[in-house]
Formats: structure tokens, C-alpha cells, sequence
């Protein structure tokens, strides 16, 4: 069985650079890609390498809404991404 949860992930762009992209509430967790159709697959990669064998328990995902004011999330823009953890 499986927990499926959706989080808000910002992503930008630096010029010639790969998208990088973080988890306002996994702030540990960051990942890129080089194309924007291959970061939600890289987003769960980077989650389950930080959550998927830890006892850690993943908190309950915010929404965009919450941190489209906030400073540190401003020239990108947002996602919202499925992560899937085992139960």
C-alpha cells in the first residue's frame, strides 16, 4: 500500500541551467532536470532518497497559496506534484 500525497514545489530557471526545483515543506529536499516534463519523476526520486527508508514521517502538504507571497519564492513558478511513499 501506498501514500500518496501532493506538494507544492517551486521551480526556476537560471540561464543555462537545468530547472531546479524545492519542496517549501521538505526543505531539505531539492531537485533539477533538464527538462520540465522530467521533474516530477525527479521530485519523487529526491523524496524518497530523504524519506522513502527513514522512520521520518513527511508532513501534511501546504498549498501554493501559502508561499506565492513569500520572499524566497519569487522569479519561478510552482507545481503541484504526487508523491508516492510506501505505507
Amino acid at each position: 500500500m501506498k501514500t500518496d500525497m501532493r506538494y507544492p514545489l517551486y521551480v526556476w530557471k537560471d540561464e543555462g541551467s537545468a530547472y531546479s526545483a524545492s519542496f517549501p515543506d521538505l526543505p531539505d529536499v531539492f531537485t533539477a532536470a533538464d527538462e520540465l516534463v522530467d521533474l516530477p519523476s525527479m521530485a519523487q526520486e529526491a523524496v524518497m532518497a530523504m524519506y522513502g527508508s527513514s522512520n521520518s514521517v513527511l508532513p501534511v502538504p501546504s498549498t501554493i497559496e501559502q508561499w506565492e507571497a513569500d520572499k524566497q519564492f519569487q522569479g519561478g513558478f510552482w507545481m503541484q506534484v504526487l508523491i508516492q511513499l510506501p505505507a
